[in-house]
């Protein structure tokens, strides 16, 4: 969810508002926050330029298609549309951005399972898979998965806000390969995080050991929380969210406090 947060700040690093321009000088200020953005259309609603010199600005609206927060992940579709902006008028007329009132605003995001699979490909998530540990629970051998490597993820967004989750581990030291598959549903938690549903996962077509489920519900169910990011000023709450085999949908409300310009 760091791209969250990415997205949010990169809209107030836009250097002076005071001028002509503005749109123009927002796009640039995402696109140089960003690992790359493919289009990029900011409109900002200000009523007059009188409104502007005093920090008011009515609506802002941003639209972006193939947003890469972050190298090798793309995001098809990020939208924001926020609630009238007020900004500190002695820090705007200094040429900061500093909000007096907290910034509100919905924003949409859409990921396809191409781009998904893509990033699951990349060296960076390679890298974070293999710090997963985890004990298989063997009684026999009881060995740790952390004498495994993890290769070959691949993600299914199927009907039902179903997804599957498919990837191989491989013993260096043995000719021996596990092919781990797990599945599940989800739903919304107090509106900041998404809880796996019936999540099931098997090791070579057969059921997995205990601790193979909880640690697959435990290292992914921790990433879904968007109370990460509140430590930070951004709060957010998910309106909607829907999987289906095309794409991934997720609305949810935000807001920065002031203290995050600060």
């Amino acid at each position: 969810m760091e791209f969250i947060s990415i997205l949010l700040s990169s809209l107030l690093f836009i250097g002076s508002p005071i001028g002509f321009g503005l749109d123009t000088i927002a796009e640039n200020a995402i696109r140089s926050r960003l690992d790359g953005v493919e289009d990029v259309q900011v409109r900002v609603d200000n009523g007059s330029n009188l409104n502007l010199l005093k920090g008011k600005i009515d609506r802002l609206q941003v639209g972006v298609r193939g947003l890469y927060p972050v190298e090798g992940f793309r995001v098809a579709i990020a939208d924001l549309e926020t609630d009238p902006i007020d900004l500190d008028f002695s820090s705007l007329r200094r040429g900061n951005v500093v909000l007096d009132q907290p910034l509100n605003g919905a924003l949409h995001i859409v990921i396809t399972p191409e781009d998904l699979n893509q990033y699951l490909l990349s060296p960076e998530f390679t890298e974070r898979l293999n710090n997963i540990q985890v004990n298989l629970g063997n009684a026999a051998q009881n060995r740790e998965v952390s004498r495994y490597q993890f290769s070959n993820p691949n993600a299914t967004f199927l009907p039902d806000n179903q997804l599957q989750l498919e990837l191989d581990l491989a013993d260096p030291n043995r000719d021996e390969v596990l092919n781990i598959k797990a599945q599940t549903s989800f739903t919304i938690e107090n509106g900041h995080r998404l809880i796996l549903v019936n999540p099931q996962v098997s090791v070579n077509d057969s059921e997995a050991p205990e601790q193979l489920l909880d640690a697959f519900t435990e290292n992914l169910g921790d990433r879904l929380s968007l109370r990460r990011l509140e430590d930070s000023g951004i709060t957010t709450r998910i309106l909607d969210a829907s999987i289906s085999p095309e794409q991934f949908d997720l609305v949810m409300w935000v807001s920065i406090d002031p203290s995050f310009t600060q």
